[in-house]
C-alpha cells in the first residue's frame, strides 16, 4: 500500500540551505509538507513509536507529492533503513556543502542557542572527547561540527538501501546564495512538478543571527523549569513550535555578515592543515560517488 505514495525526501545536509528549500517547496500547490516542520520520524525512536499511521497524518493526502525536508535524515543512521522499510520507492535530495563551511556554520548555531562556549578550533578538537561521553545525543546534535561532513559514510548507508536513480545530489554553491534558476528546474523535474515558482519572492538562505537575551534564549533552548511547565500547559506540538519560533524571532537580530567573514577567515588560516585534508579527502570521496564537481572545494597547499 505504501508503494501509492509518491514521496521526496530532502535529507540534508544540515546547515546547507534546507530550511529555505522547505520554504521553496512548501510555496507549491501540488506539493504537501508535513504539518510539522522535520517530524524527525525516521530519525527518533520516541517519534518512530508512533507508527507510519501517525507520520502520514502529518500530511495533506490530497495533494500529488508527499515531501518532508530533515536534514537528520542524512546523519542517524536508522534513518536509510526505516525509511526504505516503510516507504521504499521514494526519491532522495541531498544538497552538500563544503564541510568545513557547514561545520563553521553549524558551531554558530550551537552558540546562539547556549550549547557551546569554545572557540572553534577548541570545540572540533574536542569533538570526539564530547561525541564518546555523549549523553542523550546532546554532543551528537549539538557538537558533531566534523562528524557531520563525513557525508560519503552517510551516504553509503542510502546507496545500499536505494538505486542511485532515486537521488539528485547538489553542491550548495551551485544553489545558494540566491536561487541558481537551472538547479531549481532540476529540482523540479525530479520531484515531478511543474516550475510555477516565483523566485523573485522566494527567500533567500536563512541569515545568521544573534541572541539580543541569553535570559530568554535559554528558557526556549535548555531544559529549565520554564520549559518543562510550558511543555505541560501546551498539549500541542504545532502550538510549542509556533510559540518558540515567535519567541525565538523576537529575541533575535541580524548577525553583521562583515564581522562573519572577517571571524571566519580568521578561523580558516588559524586551522590545523589535518581539518584541510581531512576536507580534502572527503570532498574527492563524495565527488567519485555523486559526479559532482567539487574542485571549488579543494584547499590547496596542505
Amino acid at each position: 500500500m505504501q508503494k501509492d505514495y509518491n514521496f521526496t525526501f530532502v535529507i540534508g545536509a544540515q546547515k546547507a540551505g534546507t530550511t529555505t528549500i522547505h520554504e521553496l517547496l512548501r510555496a507549491h500547490s501540488d506539493i504537501s509538507l508535513p504539518s510539522i516542520k522535520e517530524t524527525h520520524f525516521f530519525s527518533d525512536d520516541k517519534v518512530y513509536r508512533k507508527g507510519l499511521d501517525w507520520y502520514l497524518r502529518q500530511f495533506d493526502s490530497s495533494k500529488n507529492i508527499l515531501c518532508e525536508v530533515d536534514p537528520s535524515y542524512l546523519f542517524y543512521k536508522q534513518a536509510s533503513y526505516r525509511i526504505k522499510k516503510n516507504l521504499d520507492n521514494s526519491k532522495f535530495i541531498v544538497i552538500f556543502r563544503k564541510p568545513l563551511d557547514r561545520a563553521f556554520s553549524h558551531y554558530l548555531m550551537s552558540c546562539y542557542r547556549g550549547h557551546e562556549k569554545l572557540s572553534f578550533i577548541e570545540a572540533i578538537e574536542k569533538e570526539n572527547e564530547r561525541l564518546a561521553s555523549d549523553v542523550d545525543l546532546f554532543s551528537f546534535i549539538n557538537h558533531s561540527y566534523i562528524s557531520r561532513g563525513d557525508y560519503q559514510k552517510q551516504l553509503s548507508l542510502y546507496l545500499n538501501e536505494f538505486n542511485k536513480s532515486n537521488f539528485l545530489f547538489i553542491n550548495f554553491d551551485n544553489l545558494f546564495p540566491s536561487f541558481n534558476s537551472k538547479m531549481i528546474n532540476s529540482i523540479c523535474e525530479f520531484i515531478g512538478i511543474n516550475n510555477n515558482f516565483n523566485l523573485e519572492e522566494m527567500p533567500t538562505h536563512n541569515k545568521k543571527r544573534m541572541v539580543k537575551s541569553n535570559f530568554i534564549r535559554d528558557m526556549i533552548y535548555r531544559e529549565s523549569i520554564t520549559k518543562k511547565i510550558a511543555g505541560s500547559i501546551i498539549p500541542s506540538d504545532k502550538l510549542k513550535l509556533r510559540i518558540k519560533k515567535f519567541i525565538d524571532n523576537f529575541n533575535s537580530k541580524d548577525f553583521d555578515p562583515n564581522i562573519y567573514t572577517t571571524e571566519y577567515e580568521r578561523v580558516m588560516n588559524e586551522l590545523p592543515k589535518k581539518y584541510l585534508k581531512w576536507s580534502n579527502e572527503q570532498s574527492e570521496l563524495l565527488e567519485k560517488s555523486t559526479g559532482l564537481d567539487l574542485r571549488s572545494w579543494r584547499y590547496e597547499d596542505v
